[in-house]
């Protein structure tokens, strides 16, 4: 580790590489091979505490930072990239919650979540607009007091098993500008109208992708997160740093987790009567691999150490965006380039889907693509340097 962390900080990074060991190693090839979403192991998680971290105390949370956060997210995919990114991904739409909810959809949403009851996802890509959140079709037009809700989503985590969507929805046909006009709205997975089909996909097997449809959805006005209409574009931009953030923390766990097999392999495995980890070559591949992690890890934290200092009253010289942006750049990229290695590393082994090095190389490219793909990040990171944000 080459952030400097508390002794709490610590602790629970400690905590939860122990509960990795102990609860998702020993089961992940049985869910990567089965496509079963992870219960028991996310009833274990809630149960020691490591679900539901950042949120309010009062419903079932740590009001933990974003350093916390990003630990738990790290060990998580350090024990398995797949099984992993399913228990980091079990909360997403309870950001918005924690953010917008009144006390009173915040005990009936967010705090079940907390308990291990719940899933939850947020609906905001759609088949025809994946980064571009202006362009959302979805729509939730007013009827007495119910919305009534139009449209699709796509390759949303959890939009199967989870019990609600934070759906973001067009509530103003004719916005002035497109990215006006558009709202969060809870939507309940059991209501009529809804349905969602698991998605077929490269790798993450163990975690959920899906369509949904919503056809003709009802739900009560009393959904709408936050206090007015027309805000959903906004709300969503509030939590993109720390989903960002969030997101490189997972990937540099599942680098680190490739890594850590492939440098057991190294140590373990003889041909031409020695170690193949005594060949320069492959010391040579390793090291690359190290220095590419310690990289990555250095400015995960930095970007998230930022972010908490920001929100805690300090002054940042640096723009969080650009921090969040290199971040989640950065260990999404080499990630893909750690887990690559580990299989060359393990040979015609790491080939076998029986071989978890597999899976982690299978699994790690989607971050090049979810909140955010890495051209996005580019964008950004550009707008930034000629003072376009």
């Amino acid at each position: 580790m080459t952030v400097n962390l508390s002794d709490e900080e610590r602790t629970l990074r400690d905590r939860t590489r122990a509960f990795g060991e102990e609860h998702v190693k020993p089961v992940a090839m049985d869910h990567v091979e089965s496509g079963e979403w992870p219960w028991e192991v996310y009833r274990k998680a809630a149960d020691e505490g490591l679900i539901g971290l950042p949120f309010e105390e009062e419903y079932g949370g740590q009001d933990a930072s974003l350093v916390e956060q990003c630990l738990v997210a790290q060990e998580f995919c350090r024990a398995d990239s797949s099984v992993g990114i399913a228990l980091h991904g079990s909360m997403t739409g309870c950001h918005a919650m924690s953010a917008l909810g009144t006390h009173e959809q915040k005990e009936r949403w967010l705090e079940p979540v907390t308990r291990g009851e719940m899933t939850t996802a947020i609906g905001l890509t759609e088949p025809d607009s994946g980064s571009a959140l202006a362009e959302t079709t979805t729509t939730a037009e007013k009827d007495g007091d119910e919305y009534v809700i139009n449209g699709q989503k796509d390759w949303i985590a959890n939009g199967v098993s989870g019990d609600w969507v934070a759906t973001l929805c067009r509530t103003d046909p004719n916005p002035e500008k497109p990215h006006r006009g558009l709202s969060l709205i809870v939507v309940p997975t059991d209501a009529d109208g809804y349905e969602a089909e698991e998605r077929e996909k490269l790798g993450l097997d163990a975690a959920e992708h899906a369509r949904m449809t919503y056809d003709d959805v009802r739900v009560p006005q009393e959904n709408l997160l936050g206090e007015e209409e027309g805000k959903g574009f906004y709300h969503a931009l509030d939590w993109l740093e720390h989903g960002r953030v969030d997101i490189a923390a997972a990937h540099l766990g599942m680098a680190e987790g490739a890594f850590d097999r492939a440098l057991a392999r190294a140590k373990d495995r003889e041909q031409g009567g020695q170690r193949i980890g005594d060949y320069q070559g492959m010391r040579w591949k390793l090291a690359d691999m190290r220095k590419q992690i310690e990289v990555a890890n250095s400015q995960v934290y930095r970007a998230a150490r930022a972010i908490d200092e920001s929100e805690a009253g300090g002054e940042v010289e640096e723009s969080l965006i650009e921090q969040a942006s290199i971040a989640k750049l950065y260990a999404t990229e080499i990630a893909c380039d750690v887990a690559e290695e580990a299989v060359q590393i393990f040979g015609g082994a790491g080939y076998g889907t029986d071989e978890v090095v597999e899976h982690f190389y299978r699994d790690v490219k989607a971050g090049t693509i979810y909140e955010g793909t890495s051209e996005i990040q580019r964008n950004t990171i550009g707008k930034v340097l000629f003072d376009e944000l």
